[in-house]
């Protein structure tokens, strides 16, 4: 795949050593400091154990006499070394600025050779060279950039190199260790850029992938959302995991669920529009809370009407969905009253009251459509027998077919409501009202 093609232009780089531009640089900025919080923090730790007993282990290892007082020893350690504990404290702090890694560095290199050079370690020039190399290693245990390295070796080696010409002068060793040294340093200092190097584009180029990645996930959610708005949650988590059985119709024994405002029609013909849009959209969302909740998939709504069912795409048993409709119809009963008296403020004048049929057969059940606009549904006899038995439910009740009858819970009483014909059927349908509690 090509990257260019999916790296956006804010997340390219001019050059290997480019920069981003100004608010991405800041956000890499940040997401580096973050990356070295771990490190920098142990080091920190590490830092505060040597600066506290330098003093007692510092003369044993110089083989220092008694010509150094201990409190010179101490003020040495203890004043000079301070800055190799700032170093990681400043790096804990997930806001720093990026200036204070090179500076605070390069301050503790130069404390360093100071601090040699106090305890008369110059005569051992080659421990200075070395303590200079330790400290170069640093940038890149830190993973400083390559601008940030290069801030430190600019000011370290000249000092360095400074002081091991003229302890060579001094001592005569132009020939030997002068040259050791300055192969030292040269080849530390090379080898420190070229990690930097490395470390800093291979820092921006995982920047970019997580940014990348972090864009898609967010367009991916973007997309998420917008499927949930127009398919039922059960069918938009199928099809988010690849699971394609939703296209393919299919017979199933399935509970189907029917709801109707009372007299909505007329209603909305006297409310504005603004507040009928206002009460539609509350209330079928809050149906297809109630309905989910309760394991039915909703998936038409035609006005204030709405068609849910249970069993499909997620199997049921039909005792189960039987069940879980009733539920899901009490709640809904149980609510609206609740709901009307929001509405009153927008329009209406009386508490608002359903018609519920539900009716369990089977139907063939998948998506259905056209390539430009498809919707998950069920289609069949078993559908017009529920919206013909919705019709005929009084306001605020609930009424069962007689297959939906034999499946109600145990303790649950229902009372017949005569029969209803629908066409297409050769005989007629019995309904029954479940008592609600």
């Amino acid at each position: 795949m090509d990257i260019e093609r999916i790296v956006p232009a804010d997340l390219g780089r001019a050059s290997t050593l480019g920069r981003f531009s100004g608010s991405t640089e800041a956000q890499y900025d940040e997401w580096f400091l973050s990356r070295t919080w771990p490190t920098s923090r142990g080091i920190l730790w590490i830092s505060v154990v040597v600066w506290a007993t330098t003093p007692f282990v510092l003369p044993r290892v110089l083989d220092l006499d008694g010509a150094i007082l201990p409190f010179k020893i101490t003020t040495l350690c203890w004043g000079v070394g301070l800055p190799a504990v700032l170093i990681p404290a400043l790096l804990g702090q997930r806001h720093m600025r990026l200036w204070l890694q090179p500076t605070v560095l390069t301050v503790t290199t130069l404390c360093a050779q100071l601090g040699l050079y106090w305890t008369e370690a110059a005569d051992m020039p080659n421990l200075m060279v070395s303590t200079v190399v330790f400290f170069m290693f640093i940038a890149p245990i830190l993973q400083f950039s390559f601008r940030s390295t290069g801030v430190v070796l600019l000011v370290t080696l000249p000092v360095t190199i400074a002081v091991a010409v003229v302890n060579a002068d001094r001592d005569g060793t132009w020939d030997g260790t002068l040259n050791y040294q300055l192969w030292l340093l040269s080849s530390a200092s090379l080898i420190v850029l070229g990690i930097s190097v490395v470390i800093e584009n291979t820092l921006r180029g995982r920047f970019v992938d997580e940014q990348v990645i972090a864009r898609q996930q967010d367009e991916l959610l973007g997309s998420r959302a917008l499927i949930r708005r127009y398919a039922p949650p059960a069918v938009a988590d199928r099809l988010e995991h690849g699971d394609t059985t939703v296209d393919s119709p299919q017979r199933r024994r399935v509970t189907v669920f029917f709801a109707d405002v009372v007299g909505f029609t007329t209603l909305a013909d006297r409310l504005d529009p603004e507040a009928l849009a206002e009460i539609v959209n509350e209330y079928l969302g809050s149906v297809a809370q109630i309905v989910e909740s309760h394991g039915g998939t909703l998936n038409e709504f035609a006005g204030d009407g709405v068609m849910a069912i249970f069993g499909a795409p997620d199997e049921m048993e039909p005792r189960d969905q039987v069940k879980s409709a009733l539920d899901a119809a009490q709640e809904l009963q149980g609510s609206l009253p609740v709901w009307s008296q929001s509405w009153y403020a927008l329009g209406i004048d009386q508490d608002l009251r359903a018609r519920i049929g539900i009716n369990t057969g089977v139907l063939s059940i998948g998506t259905f459509g056209s390539a430009v606009r498809a919707t998950y549904t069920g289609i069949g006899l078993q559908t017009n027998i529920a919206a013909r038995i919705q019709a005929e439910c009084p306001p605020g009740s609930v009424l069962l077919s007689k297959t939906s009858w034999h499946l109600v819970p145990d303790g649950v009483v229902c009372e017949p409501r005569g029969e209803v014909e629908v066409k297409g059927v050769h005989f007629p349908i019995a309904m029954y009202e479940p008592r609600m509690a």
